[in-house]
């Protein structure tokens, strides 16, 4: 292949599919996605690779180029998205985690750093004579081992926290400010050891007189850091006004943040401290905690996480040869390494918390959390083996340890603080109402429907007292970003706090990371003791969807009463239409009008639709009408309940033409109604479809149904599903 453009075009297209492909496998078997992409990086080099038709395939896919650095332009896309990726992390420690720890952050931050380099060091000593690099300073390799191993991927860690819902824990944000602290720390011990490493000759910027040289690079370092911590968040603050102004981040203004980007990095290149740290610092000096940052992230993050970190872990492990390992004696040391490297970091934090006053289970989650090392250790990596402070046979060692330590993270953290252990602890938590206190739990998901949702959970909750509780579900595929304790104006957990505050009704909300949506929606629903579900059912009525099988499992295994709203413009609840067929779940649909229309005032008719020829049957319409008397309790109220009967072989096409005089229809869930999509193909229109005005399906629960009439007779007890695919 002699065209490098569509050369680089094919190796780009396999490096993503292989990271996109092993990082879902690693999902799967509950590690972080990063792990697969790092481990993608390793099977498309030397080590894997490089074994099939003795390098044949590796060498087609990536020809070494003669001379200099043997894969020129996956280098420079790879630094490129490295520099981006530190202006990320940067964006991603927030110093507001370091307030108000006080000495207790001291404590566990400084033995989680200086355990693990002191440990570092000592084992730099012992492999020095064996593992250095062409630099051969004992000094600089001791220093670059310690602080290999004191590194925290904050990154890494956030995401884990975050996807095991700790983040409003203790030990969560204990976590948090930790990792930030160690981050922060990690960056200036490896900004002395590449200082001290340039100054002695041994990187690109050589100097006669090393001790001025490296004096030199401190003090510019210094005062350059201070100038991005102090000056240049005014400036920032400018960009941020104009943001808030227009209300959109222009393209003007990010091509002056990356223009800042870039300059920040050429700086401290020149100042001899690699490009990483002037996009890092320039990351930690944006506003923290800004819609401005929140929309900068979304506009960067995708196309660095998704397009050039993967190939920055391809590129690492084109340089990694696992295979210089071919004796037990070098096993034994990256053995060695791993073991040292996991126990330092773990037992140092462990102790180091307990110290500080978290209880046994808690240190052992801080431990776990600190030994994720990820990306960050790999860019560390890099750098050693750039400066030729590392030998080859010592980057293989120390990918491996990096691999290896944040594999065990989660199998740690899981011993520590197993899932089951943590939902028992949320159910033990003061969730329960008070006395004559009715609870719905409303599910959110997206801006369109989280208002209508709140709506109707408030109205669910009848006249007396209640509270609503708001759950917003987020796929951990679809979470890895960075984690922030605010929320944007679109946010829909943001637009459902907002409706609640107008109506006047107390509101508890619950962000979950889920790879179960209908068990944790059920958990939810058990721990704060709520008697209604309401999910949402917004387009897309009859595609498969998630959601139809969320409802199904929901309804299935839950023991609340569920609603599915499809809404469409509703602006009040004046006029509710409850079709009326004899199904078990018609009780259901009148105990949720009796609510709605308890809370709204609102005039209710009941349809009772018969066959033709049954009109005469006056007993039958009796014992209707006599059920909806004892169900509803209009004494003392101005609610109005009407009963009328309609003669039709097709009760959807009455509901239907009857539907443009309601604000609302309330549906007991049935297969009569057509709610539950059909796998290959629909032949009828769903009522909740068809329909103009909004529609509430509704399913009861048997064991949290406290009957006030005796149901219509019907041989089948069981539940129906309802499948009413859309947005939550």
């Amino acid at each position: 292949m002699h065209d490098p453009i569509l050369q680089l075009l094919i190796q780009i297209a396999v490096i993503l599919l292989a990271a996109r492909v092993v990082g879902k496998i690693m999902r799967w078997i509950g590690q972080p996605r990063v792990v697969g992409e790092m481990l993608g990086g390793i099977i498309l080099g030397p080590s894997v690779l490089g074994l099939l038709y003795h390098g044949a395939a590796l060498a087609m896919l990536f020809p070494v180029h003669k001379g200099g650095d043997p894969y020129p332009f996956l280098n420079i896309l790879s630094q490129i998205g490295v520099v981006l990726f530190m202006f990320l992390v940067g964006l991603e420690l927030d110093m507001k985690l370091l307030r108000n720890q006080g000495k207790a952050l001291i404590i566990t931050g400084g033995m989680s750093v200086a355990g693990p380099l002191v440990c570092g060091i000592l084992l730099g000593l012992y492999l020095f004579k064996e593992f250095h690099g062409p630099g051969g300073n004992e000094l600089v390799f001791t220093l670059f081992i310690g602080t290999a191993m004191c590194i925290t991927a904050f990154p890494v860690l956030a995401r884990m926290i975050t996807e095991r819902n700790l983040q409003r824990s203790r030990v969560g944000t204990f976590s948090m400010a930790c990792g930030a602290l160690n981050d922060v720390v990690g960056w200036c011990l490896l900004a002395l050891v590449i200082a001290i490493c340039t100054s002695d000759g041994l990187g690109t910027h050589k100097s006669g007189d090393p001790l001025f040289s490296a004096v030199m690079t401190l003090i510019w370092t210094v005062v350059f850091s201070a100038f991005m911590l102090l000056v240049m968040p005014k400036v920032l603050r400018l960009l941020q006004g104009l943001y808030e102004r227009r209300g959109y981040l222009s393209q003007d203004t990010l091509a002056v943040i990356l223009l800042l980007v870039l300059a920040s990095s050429a700086m401290t290149d020149w100042i001899g401290i690699q490009p990483i740290f002037g996009a890092f610092l320039l990351g930690m000096a944006m506003p923290a905690e800004s819609k401005f940052v929140r929309h900068l992230t979304e506009k960067l993050e995708d196309f660095i996480l998704l397009f050039l970190l993967p190939i920055f872990f391809a590129y690492t492990g084109l340089r990694t040869r696992i295979g210089l390992l071919d004796n037990a004696h070098l096993w034994k040391i990256c053995l060695l390494v791993v073991v040292i490297a996991t126990v330092a970091k773990v037992l140092f934090s462990f102790c180091g918390a307990r110290i500080a006053g978290l209880s046994w289970r808690q240190s052992g989650v801080l431990g776990s959390l600190m030994n994720a090392r990820g990306l960050v250790e790999l860019i560390v990596l890099n750098i050693g083996l750039t400066l030729h402070v590392l030998s080859p046979q010592m980057f293989a060692i120390m990918v491996i340890m990096a691999l290896a330590t944040t594999f065990i993270t989660t199998p740690l953290l899981y011993l520590a603080y197993s899932p089951a252990r943590q939902r028992r602890d949320q159910a033990a938590e003061d969730h329960r109402p008070i006395p004559g206190e009715s609870r719905t739990l409303v599910t959110v998901s997206s801006p369109q429907t989280a208002s209508g949702l709140v709506r109707i959970g408030t109205a669910l909750l009848g006249a007396g007292t209640g509270k609503l509780c708001v759950l917003n579900l987020n796929n951990p595929d679809e979470q890895e970003r960075r984690s922030k304790a605010f929320y944007t104006a679109t946010d829909p957990v943001e637009l459902a706090l907002r409706q609640a505050a107008t109506i006047d009704v107390p509101v508890s909300a619950v962000g979950l990371v889920s790879t179960d949506f209908a068990s944790d929606i059920i958990l939810t629903a058990d721990r704060f003791d709520v008697r209604w579900i309401v999910l949402g059912g917004h387009q897309g009525l009859f595609a498969p969807s998630t959601l139809g099988h969320i409802a199904d499992e929901i309804i299935l295994h839950s023991n609340r009463h569920v609603a599915i709203f499809v809404e469409k413009n509703l602006r009040s609840v004046q006029r509710i239409m409850v079709p009326y067929i004899g199904e078990n779940q018609d009780v259901g649909a009148l105990q949720a009008a009796d609510l709605i229309s308890q809370r709204h005032d609102a005039r209710v008719t009941i349809l009772h639709v018969v066959k033709p020829g049954s009109h005469a049957d006056s007993s039958g319409r009796l014992g209707v009408q006599s059920l909806v008397d004892r169900q509803f309790d209009i004494s003392g109220s101005t609610r109005q309940v009407r009963f009328q009967v309609v003669e039709s072989d097709s009760p959807v096409d009455v509901v239907v033409r009857e539907s443009a005089n309601y604000d609302l229809i309330i549906l007991g869930i049935s297969a009569q109604w057509q709610l539950k999509q059909t796998f290959l193909s629909r032949s009828q229109a769903s009522v909740a479809e068809a329909c103009a005005c909004s529609v509430l399906a509704v399913h009861a629960s048997v064991s949290a149904t406290v009957p006030r009439a005796a149901p219509p007779q019907s041989d089948d007890m069981a539940p129906q599903s309802a499948r009413l695919a859309g947005q939550s």
